[in-house]
């Protein structure tokens, strides 16, 4: 059974629950059995030899003075904790002046492999503090000494990187290095990361998505936080009203930044960032535009408000009236407008573009509308654009890239860098 138009914006309970059905819906369909799948993909190899599997960073709070520590560890455990502090320790987990014990939260990865996921959110950081942290288990060891940087808060500078459709070959890895090299504050993808597909047999491409961000996105020690948005690689066609089964992965890993798998933060006194669902888990219209016209409304003063998601309102390579698209401009476009969005992020064409200033479906005057940036080619073969960029469009091109957008009290400005390092657009809003 698909999920109807209007079904109702699941409680954060029930959106996290992952038990009941699951045993059954994991062993049939796609998904196939957990014996088939580990017989499928023997990855452990390449997987670190102790302390958790997978590292990483999101938010489901304040980001001036929050943070939450994900960790895939190797099986369920008694006592997995997060140590931390403002000073290095070295990786002497009795010297960290701070520690929260993690809490565990029951995905279906551990259906495959016993492997278990544990989030610590912390809380009560200093904004703008680089903290130094460590985290695991007794019994499969600790990871090595991270840090991350809480954000500044306030109206002071921040950067984040924007792109989306990823993959994991060669074309992903050099424009991580570039990426890398930026600086960011946070990493925002729109979708489509290591395509898996929502199936567990391909869960060998989650293990190497990963080590691409840890040895480049995160090469100098620094682990950079990751906001995500879901895109139809990250889904599956199984048929059920759990969203766990229809992208068992991606929410294991993912859905703890919201109440579901739409979602807000507001970055600093300038900036609010919507993330939404481009059909793929839930539908665009019904309970999810009623959320986007309410958090539009509660942010409307913000000065610059971004939205990132899969499908663009605005496509450069697929058909202007694609379904997706046209549902998007029919329930999502009056509210981006009526609140004025400045700069819609969108991904799923694997193309480059800038649209001009748009409104009502019209061109406006700069500053009077709303830009659209993409489309996702942040590591997958870029496509074909049009011969003349399409009359919503300033530019296209075939061009693999991501966006490095700068955030400051007095303007905003988004550059475009390719594969080899090269700006290959850039524009300044005030």
């Amino acid at each position: 059974m698909t999920i109807k138009p209007e079904t109702q914006t699941p409680s954060r309970r029930t959106f996290l629950k992952t038990t009941g059905i699951l045993g059954a819906g994991l062993c049939v369909g796609e998904l196939g059995t957990s014996k088939q799948a580990a017989a499928a993909s023997p990855f452990s190899a390449r997987e670190p030899r102790k302390g958790p599997l997978h590292t990483y960073l999101t938010w489901s709070a304040e980001p001036a003075t929050t943070v939450d520590v994900n960790l895939c560890i190797r099986e369920k455990a008694s006592e997995v904790t997060v140590y931390y502090d403002t000073v290095s320790r070295d990786g002497n987990k009795d010297a960290y002046t701070l520690k929260m014990e993690a809490t565990y939260y029951p995905t279906p990865l551990e259906m495959y492999d016993r492997r278990a996921i544990y989030m610590a959110g912390l809380k009560d950081l200093k904004p703008g503090t680089t903290y130094y942290f460590m985290a695991g288990d007794p019994k499969y060891g600790y990871t090595r000494e991270w840090s991350f940087r809480t954000l500044p808060g306030g109206n002071a500078p921040f950067r984040f990187i924007n792109g989306g459709d990823m993959n994991i070959g060669p074309r992903a890895r050099k424009l991580l290095k570039w990426a890398g090299e930026q600086d960011a504050d946070f990493v925002v993808i729109g979708g489509d990361l290591p395509y898996a597909n929502g199936l567990l047999k391909e869960y060998d491409d989650w293990i190497r998505w990963f080590a691409n961000l840890d040895e480049f996105m995160n090469s100098n020690g620094r682990m950079v936080p990751l906001v995500t948005a879901v895109g139809n690689h990250e889904v599956n066609r199984y048929e059920s009203d759990n969203l766990y089964l229809r992208s068992p992965m991606y929410l294991s890993f993912f859905g703890r930044q919201g109440d579901t798998t739409y979602h807000v933060h507001r970055f600093s006194d300038d900036m609010v960032l919507f993330l939404l669902d481009s059909g793929h888990l839930l539908p665009q219209d019904g309970a999810q535009t009623a959320w986007l016209e309410q958090e539009m409304a509660k942010y409307q003063d913000v000065k610059y408000k971004f939205a990132a998601y899969h499908v663009p309102l605005y496509p450069a390579h697929r058909p202007f009236d694609g379904e997706p698209s046209q549902k998007q401009r029919t329930h999502w476009g009056p509210i981006f407008d009526k609140y004025g969005l400045t700069v819609g992020l969108e991904h799923h064409d694997h193309v480059f573009k800038r649209s001009k200033p748009l409104k009502n479906n019209q061109v406006v005057e700069k500053g009077q509308g709303t830009i659209y940036v993409g489309d996702g080619t942040f590591g997958v073969d870029p496509r074909t654009v049009d011969p003349e960029p399409r009359w919503y469009n300033e530019k296209e091109g075939s061009i693999a890239h991501f966006w490095v957008v700068d955030i400051k009290p007095d303007g905003l400005s988004l550059t475009a860098i390719d594969e080899d390092g090269v700006t290959v657009d850039a524009l300044a809003l005030p």
